[in-house]
């Protein structure tokens, strides 16, 4: 109940963000806010449904040596689900939400902490999946880094 309200919070500060982009006299004068607004670019909604088919079960593998495993689900473009966030043999849940945009998987994964933030973008067009990712967490610059991704399209 507790990772589900945290998730909530972080969501409604992302759509306020949004919200207050889309107002032509508000300027954001953090350079991290503005690096986390610019690497989540987030997509319009135009209503068209993707041809590809995005739910299933994800495994991403990032450069700096966490793994997540996450149960997609898909409406139109829109992209849902929870999993897990490892790092060596400790693990938490995580749980993430996004869209699709072209050939790009885009996500925003919070682990059940809720003090990190990872804004994911997956290139989908061709195998192996890869892409790229930004982690924010409060006091600390934003790290970019690289990972890997597969999918599987039955259910855990």
């Amino acid at each position: 109940m507790k990772s589900i309200l945290i998730s909530l919070v972080v969501l409604s500060c992302f759509l306020s963000m949004v919200e207050a982009q889309s107002n032509p006299h508000y300027t954001v004068t953090d350079p991290a806010i503005n690096e986390m607004l610019m690497a989540l670019d987030m997509p319009r909604y135009t209503g068209s449904v993707p041809m590809v088919n995005i739910a299933g079960n994800w495994q991403l593998t990032l450069s700096d040596g966490k793994y997540i495993e996450l149960a997609l689900l898909q409406s139109g473009i829109a992209v849902f689900g929870k999993g897990k966030m490892a790092i060596g043999t400790v693990s938490q849940e995580a749980f993430a939400g996004g869209s699709i945009s072209g050939n790009n998987l885009r996500l925003e994964v919070v682990p059940e902490s809720g003090t990190e933030l990872y804004a994911v973008s997956v290139d989908i067009s061709r195998l192996p999946f890869a892409g790229t990712y930004v982690v924010f967490a409060a006091d600390s610059a934003p790290q970019r880094g690289t990972l890997r991704a597969g999918k599987n399209t039955t259910y855990g």
